[in-house]
């Protein structure tokens, strides 16, 4: 698919406009494609940016798929629009099935593009299953197997009449072959088939494997259907710039200090491979704008870390942490007709896509949205007429039965392995009254985040937080966040109270998250409350090392010499750390006890030779005591 185009494409339908190509990539970030135009591996993004304008898009927290994608489409922030988690609540129920269309509370761009007139085609944007009624064509999120292993038996297309037709799009393009996938990892093609078996949502050439499949059928389906259709409004999204980084993204060269190099070097190539994958089919799109005289308005919803800023201590696939690899820059570019270039990159917000996007169709917008369209970016661009249409026009979806038990378990399990919710997110709830889906704990813990991190409303964050914990009292994760709203209000008891139920009830990581805890603590100059936690969390963790050496290192700048040394006493025959072995030498010096603290240096040594400063301080040690 992404390497044949059509030579011939069909004319335009008569009297059409000129086009408008929205395309959603997941998770693109400056700093690698900058890193692979530089390196040629980009060819039509850097004629893209060459030609076009390009901007530095800030998103919000939470930095969450579903949630920015659907502020893309409606130009509203979450708490007005609903979507706020992967996951929805079956209102009758209580059962937690995929996050659907239905828990969308306003209407998108498409939406009021298709009442004004304007022909319209999407596919595969995030949170639109069932398909919507437009004036156009329409292909729900439910058709990537991405998370869907299977298609819904109904509402997957509008007209209903295209159903079919992606069954067998999706049937050719599901079938990658052993060999393409080795030009993605460094592997024999009977070697990629071994690791193909492997199966399950962990599997990393399995996941691989999905993220092709769902890449070319995405881009096939928005490609054949616009080539046969010509909307004004082309919608297309493509999960997989995120998804390849989330399972490829720590094996990506540099090697970071937490892959192995047998990995690094079977791994390491394939978010690059597969990245040129989309820089071809961004030529296609490229093609169709230069042909149609249209424009083209490409973004992410968030950046992602690459480089040195990869968090290696923080899995890219483990829970609650995924989300880590995210950031809050992502990517914006502009090209084509009514573009005004410029080599300069600027700054645009997640908020003002919808804006422009109407703007560009010249349909109206919500005057009670807060973002505006970027008009620097555009010759001649009008602002849009202002018309209220939230809570007046209706979306209409077609009919679709929810998803079964087994389809929303599979659904959560590839979840899981992305690292987005924990197991425990699957259970059911308490049903809520009406017929519009409920709120998982996931939903309100997310909108706690945007309350607190982007509205900066500590009250209606507490109270979403608190919402959380009602539906499941052992949810660490709101736990922890009303801890550090406890803490950013000076309440240091508070605080504490909540930090500690957080690891108690399950939070990834206690030793690492106390151990921060207490860092920022004394990076904010909070002597006192990063001293209690860490004797709390001793206390907790006796074994934890590292934490008594933070603490030793507290009581040692508080010129407690005894204290810092009885912290790590218990360690003293057992470690093989140098590092603790250079502090509790230091420590005895401090206590005048030179000659243990040169036994001390000269263990930490023998363990690792390459210390100068520790072989300094053992000379001017052992010239004293001599």
């Amino acid at each position: 698919m992404e390497a044949s185009d059509p030579e011939v494409r069909p004319p335009p339908r008569p009297g059409a406009a000129p086009p408008v190509f929205w395309i959603g990539l997941d998770g693109l970030d400056w700093e690698l494609m900058d890193q692979l135009a530089a390196a040629g591996r980009l060819p039509n993004w850097s004629r893209l940016v060459a030609e076009g304008h390009s901007a530095t898009l800030q998103a919000f927290q939470p930095l969450l798929s579903p949630i920015l994608w659907t502020t893309a489409a409606t130009g509203a922030d979450p708490s007005i629009h609903g979507v706020l988690d992967f996951q929805e609540v079956e209102p009758r129920t209580g059962r937690k099935l995929p996050i659907s269309g239905f828990s969308r509370r306003v209407p998108a761009v498409w939406n009021v593009a298709s009442a004004a007139g304007k022909k319209v085609g999407v596919v595969g944007w995030w949170a639109t299953h069932p398909a919507e009624e437009v004036h156009g064509f329409f292909v729900s999120d439910r058709v990537a197997p991405l998370l869907f292993p299977d298609l819904p038996g109904t509402g997957v297309a509008f007209p209903a009449a295209l159903g079919p037709g992606v069954a067998q799009v999706r049937a050719r393009e599901g079938a990658v072959e052993d060999l393409a996938l080795a030009g993605f990892v460094r592997a024999e093609a009977s070697e990629i088939r071994a690791l193909r078996a492997e199966g399950g949502p962990h599997g990393a050439v399995a996941s691989l494997d999905r993220i092709v499949r769902a890449t070319r059928l995405s881009q096939r389906l928005a490609r054949d259907l616009y080539d046969r259709e010509r909307p004004d409004l082309m919608v297309l999204y493509l999960a997989g710039t995120d998804e390849i980084g989330h399972v490829f993204g720590s094996y990506r060269l540099p090697r970071l200090p937490c892959v192995s190099e047998a990995d690094a070097a079977r791994f390491g190539g394939a978010v690059d491979a597969y990245y040129a994958l989309v820089d071809r089919i961004l030529g296609q799109w490229m093609r169709r704008a230069q042909e149609d005289a249209g424009t083209i308005l490409l973004h992410s919803d968030h950046g992602f870390h690459w480089g040195e800023g990869r968090p290696c201590d923080l899995a890219s696939r483990g829970w609650n942490t995924a989300s880590f690899w995210h950031r809050e820059k992502g990517v914006l570019a502009a090209w084509g007709r009514r573009v005004r270039p410029s080599r300069a990159r600027g700054t645009a917000s997640l908020l003002d896509i919808a804006p422009t996007v109407s703007a560009l169709l010249e349909v109206p917008v919500d005057p009670s949205l807060r973002g505006r369209p970027m008009r620097g970016l555009f010759e001649g661009l009008k602002p849009p007429p202002p018309r209220a249409h939230f809570g007046t026009l209706a979306v209409r979806r077609l009919p679709s039965a929810p998803a079964s038990e087994a389809e929303s378990a599979e659904y959560a399990k590839k979840l899981v392995a992305l690292g987005y919710i924990s197991g425990a997110d699957s259970r059911a709830v308490a049903p809520e009254p009406g017929d519009l889906p409920g709120r998982t704990e996931g939903a309100w813990n997310n909108l706690g985040l945007y309350f607190r991190e982007t509205a900066r409303d500590p009250r209606r964050a507490r109270e979403a937080f608190e919402r959380a914990l009602e539906i499941r009292r052992d949810y660490a994760s709101p736990m922890f966040n009303l801890a550090v709203l406890h803490r950013r209000q000076g309440d240091a008891a508070g605080a504490a109270e909540w930090l500690f139920r957080a690891v108690t009830a399950g939070y990834p990581d206690p030793e690492g998250t106390l151990l921060r805890w207490a860092i920022d603590d004394l990076h904010a100059g909070r002597i006192g409350s990063a001293e209690a936690i860490l004797r709390r969390a001793v206390g907790i963790h006796p074994a934890s090392e590292r934490l008594a050496q933070q603490l030793a290192f507290i009581r040692f700048q508080e010129k407690d010499c005894s204290g810092a040394a009885g912290a790590l006493a218990r360690f003293e025959g057992s470690t093989r750390q140098p590092d603790t072995l250079n502090s509790l030498a230091m420590y005895r010096s401090c206590l005048g006890a030179r000659q243990d603290a040169a036994a001390l240096l000269e263990r930490s040594l023998a363990l690792s030779p390459d210390q100068p400063e520790a072989a300094a301080t053992l000379r001017r040690l052992r010239g004293v005591a001599e």
